[in-house]
């Protein structure tokens, strides 16, 4: 990372951050993504850099992406053939619920060796029909304030529960419930991952389901899917359901 971006995301070596490879674009963009811990003594919260070369002929100058916050999506929504089924997924849920490995089996990658989100994982995935971009905001407590940096465009929720940490349930149903009355949310369909099925101690969804009063929820499409995220067992299903339910708005 050059000094130049460093200051401009308030990053310094001090803190700890990850890059992951780099991607590209059928525009030919070159995309970098990057998470970062969070820090206590600033309240910017930044997780990624990006820079571009030669751009449909012209120059697109990286200040002007940060100044603009993180469009990264609609950029190259923009850029791409408005032929293409593109979906911005938001993925959220409390710290532990399973949210990246449940994204990395999506993607076919190792789930073996997980670490917690301290920022945030993206991921395009294509499934479906689909290409799925998919963000994982990290689920710990001091994070969750900042999950409504990333409301803007949202086609699907997709919140995930640990199902058999029975004692978060209340706890898991408030985060829920406040994100059903964000107005950037509203209307947007809801997929919910009753997750860690493969453990004995797990609730069934339907519990899950009375639980939280899902029945009550009327102002946009829902499901509860039963889930392994190590296993895989049930995630396709939930993405099918996705996407018939998107596939009738598009």
């Amino acid at each position: 990372m050059t000094a130049h971006l460093r200051q401009q995301l308030n990053l310094t070596q001090g803190v700890p951050h990850t890059c992951a490879r780099k991607a590209r674009t059928p525009a030919g963009m070159t995309i970098q993504y990057c998470s970062a811990a969070t820090t206590t003594n600033t309240s910017r919260h930044i997780y990624l850099y990006f820079w571009t070369r030669s751009l449909a002929e012209k120059r697109v100058d990286s200040d002007w992406m940060l100044s603009n916050g993180l469009g990264l999506l609609d950029l190259i929504r923009k850029l791409k053939s408005s032929q293409d089924k593109e979906l911005r997924i938001l993925l959220l849920g409390l710290d532990n619920a399973g949210k990246t490995t449940l994204l990395k089996k999506l993607a076919s990658e190792d789930v073996s060796h997980i670490t917690p989100t301290q920022g945030f994982n993206i991921k395009s995935v294509v499934s479906s029909g689909f290409k799925l971009n998919v963000w994982d905001i990290g689920g710990q407590r001091k994070i969750r304030p900042y999950w409504r940096n990333y409301f803007e465009n949202t086609d699907v929720l997709i919140y995930v529960i640990d199902s058999a940490d029975q004692k978060r349930f209340e706890e898991t149903g408030l985060e829920l419930s406040e994100l059903l009355e964000e107005p950037k949310l509203q209307g947007v369909p809801l997929l919910i991952y009753a997750n860690k099925q493969d453990l004995l101690q797990a609730a069934q969804a339907s519990e899950i389901a009375r639980g939280l009063s899902l029945d009550t929820i009327r102002d946009r499409k829902w499901h509860i899917q039963a889930c392994s995220a190590q296993s895989g067992e049930g995630i396709k299903e939930g993405i099918d359901w996705m996407s018939t339910v998107v596939g009738k708005k598009k």
